[in-house]
């Protein structure tokens, strides 16, 4: 059994800097736009690690689990500890009563289905067309972008720092990464149009909002991401 194969050496360092960036967003010293440059680099390990296994036929069983803990602690844990900074910030009407100490830990509920949703793709049989739920790295670049939004401090502040939004973000959060939506990923079998025009449509579209909004394109993408998956797959099933 191979531990310390290449492809296991990466994942352990998307593990390592996923440690980091739970310390930083512990310490909340650090500005938000650094610590997701750190998630940044965990999300290229996260890539790079399944690429080398399966180009250099280095997987393993023990690959696949060290994978899922090293996703649950730089895209799990990090979102959660993300949201319940957000909480301690928002203003509340209930602040100084007991649910103002309470309701911030309800950000983990983030983590334990982002920890349900990776143990439900190491049981599953992987699907080339599509993702079942959202994928906690495509979770966590949500959540960042509304922390960094929020950290502008301008009109859109106010409309995400609030409990009642925060709320919603995790109860939406939880529900895409554990729910059986198909969404469409972005293994291209083939780099022609035909059979891609949607994969396309949303890189393309995606490549064009960030130019223009940055961060706060996010949401946005994520929106007409879902939209055109569920278009694609579940508007079959309805025909």
């Amino acid at each position: 059994m191979k531990i310390l194969s290449l492809a296991n050496l990466i994942t352990l360092l998307n593990l390592f800097f996923g440690c980091i960036a739970v310390l930083l967003l512990v310490e909340n010293n650090v500005e938000i736009h650094y610590v997701f440059i750190i998630s940044l680099i965990c999300l290229i390990l996260d890539f790079f690690d399944g690429l080398i296994a399966r180009y250099f036929n280095l997987q393993s069983n023990i690959g696949i689990q060290l994978d899922s803990l090293a996703d649950l602690v730089s895209f799990g844990l990090v979102p959660g500890i993300i949201i319940y900074n957000l909480f301690i910030q928002a203003p509340s009407s209930y602040v100084g009563s007991i649910l103002s100490s309470v309701i911030p830990f309800f950000s983990f509920l983030v983590t334990i289905t982002s920890a349900i949703r990776l143990a439900k793709f190491n049981i599953s049989k992987s699907n080339s067309s599509f993702f079942n739920g959202l994928p906690t790295p495509a979770n966590t670049i949500l959540i960042y972008s509304i922390a960094i939004i929020i950290s502008d401090n301008n009109k859109f502040a106010d409309l995400f720092l609030n409990y009642s939004s925060l709320t919603f973000l995790v109860l939406i959060s939880s529900f895409l990464l554990i729910s059986n939506l198909k969404l469409l990923n972005f293994k291209f079998k083939k780099f022609k149009f035909k059979g891609n025009r949607r994969r396309i449509f949303i890189l393309l579209t995606s490549a064009i909002l960030v130019c223009m909004l940055s961060f706060y394109s996010i949401p946005i993408i994520m929106i007409i991401y879902i939209v055109v998956s569920i278009f694609t797959f579940h508007g079959k099933t309805a025909k």
